[in-house]
């Protein structure tokens, strides 16, 4: 069963702060971010705020909420509105339990075209909402996927293409980009956005760093032997302790000891209580040779989800607004 669009779910970050950068961000936190409401990522601009300009950061997550383990594969990224207001929002992307003080990623954005762009053209200009802020993020840069676009991500009349940029000038009124192959269709200035895009290979609950303290014991994690859960998979290092030849219990560094004890005779499914489904299953079948006590298996998973951090610029002396937003794409393929 292929992935829908209902398993799509955007998710806060479990801590959110605009003065401790070490206290906003982390790991993912299972409320749902709901389209359209307000206030719904970035709290109101006050007055003050507007007067003296401000940057804020937000961290969200986009969990591939799937109760089919199958990954989202050749996911793209991208911004495909901009902000009616005089503020603009870029993006980057971060790891499953980075901080504000800790992002190391690079921002994409958004502009539209300065001039007209006509089929057969392998290079145009961009207007950022705010070039001299653009040129010092550089969210546009070489080797990177472009959208170009006159239509939404969701379909409807218009055209829409994906290039791969070459070189990237900036300049005080616009970005001259140079990409190929050459634009197949023409695209005004009215409707069309162009956006640089963030691309992932692969989106599924992760298993790594797997390994194995026994002197006869051995473990076979493929085949489905060893899963993280697309649903309830967290980021976490995990130890599995025998306190038998064939008991063991489970702790992991963030959850603690896990109530539930396991056994080589049965498949274990321990719960995320945050979701009702396993953090990961671990089969039977995956166990051979012999175990002793004290003998231990450690590993670690990660979310089936991508870590966004989200960036706001208020530029000094903006005006009020009623009805900000910005709005994120994602596309990808499954099976």
């Amino acid at each position: 069963m292929p992935i829908h669009e209902s398993d799509i779910v955007w998710r806060p970050a479990s801590l959110v702060s605009d003065t401790l950068a070490t206290q906003n961000g982390g790991r993912m936190a299972y409320a749902t971010i709901v389209s359209g409401v307000k206030n719904n990522l970035f709290g109101d601009v006050s007055q003050a705020e507007r007067a003296a300009g401000s940057v804020r950061r937000r961290k969200a997550f986009i969990h591939i909420n799937s109760s089919q383990d199958i990954a989202l594969m050749s996911a793209r990224l991208f911004l495909d509105a901009l902000t009616p207001a005089a503020d603009y929002v870029t993006f980057s992307v971060g790891t499953p339990t980075d901080t504000e003080d800790q992002i190391a990623g690079r921002d994409y954005g958004i502009g539209t075209l300065y001039a007209p762009a006509a089929a057969g053209d392998s290079q145009i200009q961009v207007v950022c909402e705010h070039n001299g802020d653009y040129a010092t993020l550089q969210p546009f840069q070489a080797d990177d996927t472009l959208r170009v676009a006159d239509r939404a991500v969701t379909g409807g009349s218009g055209n829409e293409e994906f290039v791969a940029i070459l070189a990237v000038t900036y300049g005080p009124d616009y970005a001259t980009i140079e990409f190929e192959p050459a634009l197949a269709f023409a695209y005004g200035t009215a409707n069309t956005l162009v956006s640089s895009v963030c691309e992932i290979a692969e989106v599924a609950g992760g298993l790594s760093n797997i390994a194995i303290t026994s002197a006869a014991g051995t473990l076979t994690t493929t085949g489905g032997n060893l899963t993280a859960h697309n649903r309830g998979a967290i980021a976490e290092q995990w130890t599995i302790t025998f306190t038998s030849p064939t008991a063991f219990t489970v702790a992991g560094v963030v959850t603690g000891a896990l109530a539930t004890a396991g056994s080589r005779s049965a498949d274990y499914s321990p719960l995320n209580p945050a979701t009702g489904t396993a953090y990961f299953t671990l089969k039977s079948a995956a166990f051979g040779g012999t175990w002793a006590a004290d003998d231990t298996v450690s590993f670690e998973t990660a979310p089936a989800a991508i870590p966004v951090w989200y960036r706001r610029r208020v530029p000094a002396g903006s005006g009020n607004f009623a009805n900000d937003f910005c709005s994120l794409a994602i596309v990808g393929e499954s099976a």
